[in-house]
C-alpha cells in the first residue's frame, strides 16, 4: 500500500503519462514552463507541463557540460523509488528524455531554444515537483519555524538515510540543508520508523517531513555491475560516488545543520546538537563548516591526470579540459572498480590521442569535440562485448566507425577527419579505460582502508545510534491527542500503514520517554493486529 503521502504527490499519474509518451517527441506532449534562475552545481533545472494537462508538472534536469549526470542521477532515483511504499523522504524521479538543445545556454536561459546552427542531443531527467517545497535552510533562518520542527527534521533525515542504508547502501555525499526540501503535513501526524525488531523510532513531524534532493555525488548498491557515471573528481572531500560510506551523510549532514541551527537559534537544544556532533566525529581530520574531509589533497581523477598529463601535448581538449575528459573515458569502468594493470597506460593514452587529435584538427570548438568524444565512448561501451569476440570484431570495428562518422556529421556537416585507425582508436580506448580503472582502484582502495581505520575510533557507529544519543538529549515534546495520526514506515515488511490510538494508549505514550515511544508503539501495533 502507497504511503498517504505519496498518494497525495500525484506522482503515478506523472508516470502513467510519461509511459504513455515517451516514445514520441518530447515536444508533441511536454512544453517548458520555466527555468530557475539560478543553476546547480551541475545541471539547469525548470519546469515542464504535460500539454494535454497542465496540472502535470515536472521538474526537469539537464546538465550544463558533456557529461553523464542525469544516467547517473536516474539510476540512483530509479533504485531509491522502490522505497517510496514506505519512505516518502526522498524525491522521486520519472523517467529520461533526449533532446535537442542549444550548445550556447549551457549555464543560463532555456536549453531548448535554439539560437545556433549545430544543435545536440542531450539526456534530461523528468522528476516530481514538490509543489509549495521550501529549502530545509530556510527552514532553519525562518523565525516562524519552531525550533521543534528542526529538530524534528533532523531526526526524520538521518531515520531515511538510514533506511536507504540498510536496504540500499545508499550514500548521498552531499546531504546539507539546500539539498533537502521541506514539505507540509498535517501538525498531529507521527511517523513510526521500522527499522528491524529490535529498532523501532517515533518521530512527530510538527507538521512537516523532509525530502531528500540532487544525486549527482551519490552512490548506490544498484550501480554495480553497471558504468562508473558520478565523477571521481572529488574524492579528497569524501564525495566517494564509486563505493559505500555509511559515515559519510550523518557526518555532512549533522556538522553542517547542527553549525547552521545554533549559528540561528543560540539555544540550549542547538548547544546539545551541536556538542553531539563534534563529540562523535572529533576524531575525524574534516572542516567544521563544510563537513568535508581534509586529510587529502588530491582527488582520484587527480592521479589518473597526473599520470597523463604529460602526453597531452597533441590534444587541445585532453591538455585543457583533462578533468572533463577523464569523467567521460571512466564511464567505460564497470563497477565495482577492481583491480587492474596500469603499466601501458602511457602506450594506450598515446595511441588513443593520436587518432583523436585527427579529429580536433578539423573541428577547433571544444564543446563539439567534448560531444563528439562523449559519442565516441558510448559506442566503444555498445561494442565491447563483440570486439573482444575475434568471430565478430569487424562488426564491432564497422559500427564503432559509422557511429562516430553520425557524430560528427550532427555538429559539422560533410565533415570526413583523415586517416584515423579505427579499429587502433577503439582498441586503444578500451585498453585504456582498464588502465583508468586499476589508477582509480589504487586511490579509492586505498582511501577507503583509510577511512576504515579512523571509523573504528568513532564512538557511534551507526545511524541507529546516532539517533537514539539525540532523541535522549533532545527529546520529542509531542503531546498525543485525539487528532494524532501514526504512520508506519515498515522496513522489514517494506509497507506502510496508519493507525489511531484509544485514549488510553495515548494516556499510555504521553507517559513514555521519548526514546521509548517507537517500541511502545511498535508493541501497539503489534497488538491491534
Amino acid at each position: 500500500m502507497p504511503t498517504t503521502l505519496s498518494e497525495e504527490s500525484g506522482f503515478d499519474k506523472l508516470v502513467a503519462y510519461y509511459k504513455k509518451n515517451q516514445d514520441r517527441p518530447w515536444y508533441d506532449w511536454l512544453e517548458v514552463k520555466t527555468v530557475f534562475p539560478r543553476p546547480g552545481k551541475q545541471g539547469l533545472v525548470g519546469l515542464m507541463v504535460a500539454k494535454d494537462d497542465p496540472n502535470l508538472i515536472f521538474v526537469f534536469k539537464v546538465s550544463q557540460y558533456i557529461n553523464y549526470l542525469v544516467q547517473h542521477e536516474l539510476s540512483v532515483m530509479k533504485s531509491l523509488n522502490t522505497l517510496a511504499n514506505y519512505c516518502p523522504h526522498f524525491c522521486k524521479s520519472v523517467g529520461g528524455i533526449l533532446c535537442e538543445v542549444d550548445p550556447t545556454s549551457r549555464k543560463e536561459g532555456n536549453p531548448f531554444e535554439m539560437n545556433s546552427p549545430y544543435i545536440v542531443e542531450k539526456e534530461v531527467l523528468l522528476m516530481e515537483y514538490l509543489n509549495k517545497s521550501y529549502k530545509f535552510y530556510n527552514y532553519i533562518r525562518s523565525d516562524r519555524v519552531k525550533e521543534e520542527a528542526l529538530y524534528s527534521t533532523i531526526k526524520q533525515t538521518l531515520l531515511a538515510i538510514a533506511i536507504a542504508q540498510k536496504t540500499k547502501r545508499f550514500a548521498h555525499y552531499d546531504l546539507h540543508s539546500n539539498n533537502i526540501m521541506m514539505k507540509r503535513c498535517n501538525r498531529d501526524l507521527v511517523f513510526l520508523y521500522i527499522l528491524d525488531e529490535e529498532n523501532q523510532f517515533c518521530v512527530a513531524t510538527n507538521g512537516c517531513y523532509p525530502v531528500i534532493i540532487d544525486f549527482g555525488f551519490s552512490y548506490i548498491g544498484d550501480m554495480d555491475d553497471g558504468p562508473l557515471w558520478p565523477t571521481l573528481g572529488h574524492t579528497e572531500v569524501g564525495f566517494m560516488s564509486s563505493e559505500f560510506d555509511s559515515v559519510a551523510d550523518p557526518k555532512l549532514f549533522l556538522v553542517t545543520a547542527s553549525g547552521e541551527i545554533h549559528d540561528k537559534r543560540h539555544s540550549k537544544r542547538s548547544r546539545k546538537l551541536s556538542n553531539i556532533t563534534k563529540n562523535i566525529y572529533s576524531n575525524l581530520n574534516i572542516d567544521w563548516e563544510s563537513g568535508w574531509d581534509q586529510d587529502a589533497h588530491k582527488s582520484a581523477s587527480d592521479y589518473v591526470i597526473d599520470a597523463l598529463a604529460k602526453y597531452n601535448d597533441e590534444s587541445k581538449l585532453f591538455k585543457e579540459f583533462d578533468h572533463y575528459c577523464i569523467d567521460i573515458l571512466q564511464t567505460l569502468v564497470i563497477l565495482p572498480l577492481q583491480k587492474q594493470p596500469f603499466e601501458n597506460i602511457k602506450t594506450a593514452y598515446v595511441t588513443f590521442i593520436h587518432e583523436f587529435a585527427k579529429i580536433e584538427h578539423e573541428i577547433s570548438t571544444p564543446f563539439y569535440c567534448m560531444y563528439i568524444l562523449k559519442g565516441l565512448v558510448d559506442a566503444a561501451r555498445m561494442v565491447r562485448a563483440d570486439y573482444r569476440n575475434v568471430n565478430t570484431r569487424n562488426h564491432a570495428v564497422d559500427f564503432f566507425r559509422q557511429s562516430l562518422h553520425e557524430y560528427i556529421n550532427g555538429v559539422a556537416k560533410f565533415c570526413r577527419p583523415k586517416d584515423i585507425h579505427y579499429e587502433r582508436m577503439l582498441c586503444s580506448l578500451l585498453c585504456l579505460a582498464r588502465c583508468i580503472e586499476g589508477v582509480l582502484y589504487q586511490h579509492v582502495h586505498t582511501r577507503m582502508k583509510k577511512k576504515g581505520k579512523m571509523y573504528r575510533k568513532l564512538p557511534l557507529k551507526t545511524v541507529e545510534q546516532i539517533v537514539s544519543v539525540i532523541d535522549i538529549n533532545i527529546p520529542d515534546t509531542y503531546v498525543f491527542n485525539a487528532d494524532t495520526t501514526v504512520m508506519v514506515m515498515d522496513c522489514v515488511r517494506q509497507t506502510c500503514s496508519t493507525f489511531s490510538l484509544t485514549e488510553e494508549e495515548r494516556d499510555e505514550i504521553n507517559e513514555t520517554e521519548s526514546i521509548s515511544r517507537g517500541a511502545e508503539l511498535y508493541q501497539m501495533l503489534k497488538s491491534k493486529k
